[in-house]
Parts: C-alpha cells; sequence; structure tokens
C-alpha cells in the first residue's frame, strides 16, 4: 500500500534496502514492512541522518512489535512525536510533560498502534490501540503537530513530528481509512483508544485493571495517587518514571529540611505570630508537596495501564 501522492516516482524496495545495506542499518525481515511509505527519499541534504534516525527508531520498536502485530498485519508508517497535556505542563513542568508523553505512532494495515517511549524510542509499559473506525479525525499541522479526535469525542494532539512524517502519516491514514471502510471491519471495542496488556498485548476493557488473557494486574489510578498522597513520589516510582520521581524525592526532602524542620523550630518559641505563620507555611507545603502530587500522579495514570505482577500465563 503506497500512501504518497507525490508525482515523483518513490525508491523501490531493492534501492532502499541497498541504501540500509550502504549505511550498515538492518531492519526485521520478518515483520512486514512498507518501505517505500516508511523511505520515501533517499538522495538529497542531510538525508543520511533522516534515514538513520528512522531506522533507529524502528529497531527499537522491533521487539515489540514481532509481540504485537497480528497473522496479515502490515506495517504501513512508523513515527514518533509528544503528546500534549497542559495539564501535565503546568504541575511538572514543560520538560517533564514532555519526557513522559513520548509516543510511538504504528499505522498498520488494520489499526493505529501507539506505544509510550522514551526519547530514543525504546518502548516503556504503556500500550494502545485504535482502529481506524474509531477515527474521526488525523491531521497534521505546518508547525509540527497532529490532531486525533476520535469518535467517542475524546481529542488528543501531539506535536514534534518531523515534517515529512507529518505529511506521509495523514496520507498513509487516509489510504488505510478507505480500505477498512470498504471492508466494512468496524470491531467491537469498550473505548475509541484502547488499552492493551503489557505482557500479551490484548486489550483491557476500559475501567479493568487485570488482564483475563494472561493474568498480569495492573494499579488502580487511585491505588497510585493514594500512595503519592502519603509519600511524594512513590506513585512515579510505581509507575516506572523513575528519573522524575527521583528528582521529586530530592525536592521533597529538600524542602523537609530547609524548610518544614526550621518552620518547627521556629513555631517551638511559642509566639503567636510565628505560630500561626508556621502552620500556614506547613499547610501550604502540605498541599503543593502531597496534594498536587496526588492529583497529578492520578492524571498522569489515567492514561494507561502501569503494571503491577506479571503475566501467570
Amino acid at each position: 500500500m503506497l500512501c504518497m501522492a507525490d508525482e515523483n516516482a518513490p525508491p523501490t524496495e531493492e534501492e532502499i534496502l541497498a541504501k540500509l545495506s550502504q549505511l550498515k542499518l538492518e531492519l526485521n525481515p520478518e515483520i512486514p514492512y512498507h518501505l517505500q511509505n516508511l523511505f520515501p527519499v533517499l538522495t538529497g541534504w542531510f538525508i543520511n541522518g533522516t534515514i538513520k534516525n528512522k531506522a533507529t527508531l524502528i529497531r527499537a520498536l522491533e521487539p515489540r512489535l514481532e509481540e504485537m502485530l497480528k497473522p496479515g498485519e502490515e506495517v504501513l508508517y512508523i513515527s514518533k512525536g509528544v503528546r500534549n497535556s497542559l495539564a501535565a505542563a503546568f504541575f511538572m513542568g514543560a520538560l517533564w510533560a514532555n519526557l513522559l508523553n513520548q509516543t510511538a505512532f504504528i499505522l498498520t494495515n488494520a489499526r493505529l498502534l501507539m506505544i509510550r517511549t522514551n526519547t530514543t524510542g525504546t518502548p516503556q509499559n504503556n500500550f494502545w490501540v485504535i482502529y481506524y473506525s474509531e477515527i474521526q479525525k488525523f491531521k497534521g499541522s505546518w508547525t509540527g503537530g497532529m490532531e486525533l479526535r476520535l469518535k467517542d469525542g475524546r481529542s488528543m494532539s501531539f506535536s514534534g513530528f518531523p515534517k515529512t512524517d507529518r505529511k506521509l502519516m495523514s496520507e498513509c491514514f487516509e489510504t488505510a481509512l478507505h480500505d477498512y471502510r470498504e471492508k466494512g471491519f468496524e470491531p467491537t471495542t469498550t473505548q475509541s483508544m484502547e488499552t492493551l496488556c503489557a505482557y500479551c498485548y490484548e486489550t483491557v476493557p476500559k475501567e479493568e485493571f487485570d488482564c483475563e488473557a494472561c493474568g498480569a494486574t495492573y494499579w488502580k489510578p487511585s491505588q497510585l495517587a493514594l500512595r503519592s498522597l502519603i509519600f511524594p513520589s512513590w506513585g512515579d516510582f510505581l509507575m516506572g518514571h523513575t528519573m522524575l520521581a527521583c528528582f521529586e524525592l530530592l525536592g521533597y526532602v529538600a524542602g523537609l529540611l530547609f524548610l518544614v524542620i526550621p518552620t518547627i523550630l521556629t513555631m517551638w518559641s511559642g509566639r503567636q505570630g510565628q505560630v500561626t505563620a508556621g502552620v500556614i507555611v506547613l499547610a501550604m507545603y502540605f498541599f503543593f508537596a502531597h496534594v498536587v502530587d496526588a492529583i497529578v500522579t492520578y492524571s498522569v495514570a489515567r492514561k494507561g495501564l502501569h503494571p503491577r505482577t506479571g503475566s501467570t500465563s
């Protein structure tokens, strides 16, 4: 399935494989890629770097793709962007929100797969699937953004896609959607963007946290939020956001040492004004360190499944 609508003829698969071999890049031959979509241009300024970046991303995803793809499923396009979240950016800062929301897009001939990754494209433990029948709008913008609007009313925006990917992803989606509608395939879902088990990649229905297929269990958002309320960073450690949790823990300890303890010592002097001011300071510290962290943890946890116990099968 060729997605490009350009007049220029795309390179052949043989030419693409030869170019990858020249650059000492090798993709898994067992995975059915549509190479002409993934590598539409082989010549030009800085093209070798572009090809290497794309191939590196694909190779990072391949161990998971081998297990996730169904029989007969073919990979049309792959790219990576950042899922935008104003709430996360406001409470966590743009840098941490960016790091936590790195997302790989895999457009196949049957569905759209989404995988949370780190900055290098290595998959983390959050996986989603969206069938094309559940997508109302999939549109790229010249600014590097991508808008995804789903049948159940949910809307998401993504940024950080390379220019070529923005154009080709939209074209691949339109081509796949056209074929999808011709076949009349409309699977039953519990929500437009279904979450997948991190161990067997089967669907875990909405508001459920146990995988019936393999026995894996997942933390409920409320359980993670409660732990962050009790001790800030606890929920992030359980979700696997180790770097964020470490920085959060360091900040919390610094607050205890340089704000809470001095405030308590000042209150110990017994002056009424100092006691009142100290209570206000401690209340604000507890609110921002514990309550806000619990709210943010809950919000982040609701976006995907976070493993608690592994597969039993």
